[in-house]
């Protein structure tokens, strides 16, 4: 007889996927950042889970163009006093999904770093906060649970790609 056992599991199987206030928390983050990519350039947008578990000064990382960490962009979006609402409601809904993980009793929650990331459509957790440089970015969908579905078109898309070798 075989037993299963947690580790067993993948994470996703774990995650509150029904949960009407976890799906929505997962949703408002993908909006609420769609508005803060948008103005600030940005195609992807690392939020800590609580929102003050990094300990850090900002509770968010943005990638520019070059998809390195633009911390000219973190510090412009959270300087700004009409960024702060939006600000303060993607604060809220990181807490908002921490909490339902937390109330699920999720594998992963307790990760230092844990996070949530969103190309304004889609949002996945990752268990390490962001670090400097691409090789984060490159690790990212290998350590990531999708909650909500990417843009197939987005940065995720190329980052997720699998390469083929045949050359035509």
């Amino acid at each position: 007889m075989m037993t299963t056992t947690i580790a067993d599991i993948p994470a996703c199987a774990l995650l509150p996927m029904a949960d009407r206030p976890f799906l929505r928390a997962a949703r408002d983050i993908a909006l609420l950042a769609d508005g803060l990519l948008a103005t600030r350039e940005s195609p992807l947008l690392a939020l800590s889970l609580p929102s003050d578990g990094w300990a850090g000064a900002y509770p968010i990382v943005m990638w520019d163009d070059r998809l390195q960490p633009c911390a000219r962009r973190i510090r412009t979006a959270c300087e700004s006093p009409m960024m702060s609402p939006a600000l303060d409601a993607l604060c809220l809904a990181a807490d908002a999904m921490h909490d339902r993980l937390i109330a699920w009793r999720w594998s992963e929650v307790a990760a230092r770093g844990l996070c949530a990331i969103t190309d304004g459509t889609g949002v996945a957790l990752i268990g390490e906060a962001p670090t400097p440089g691409i090789d984060w970015l490159v690790r990212m969908p290998l350590l990531a649970t999708i909650v909500v579905p990417f843009a197939s078109d987005g940065v995720w898309s190329l980052l997720t790609a699998e390469v083929n070798p045949t050359v035509h």
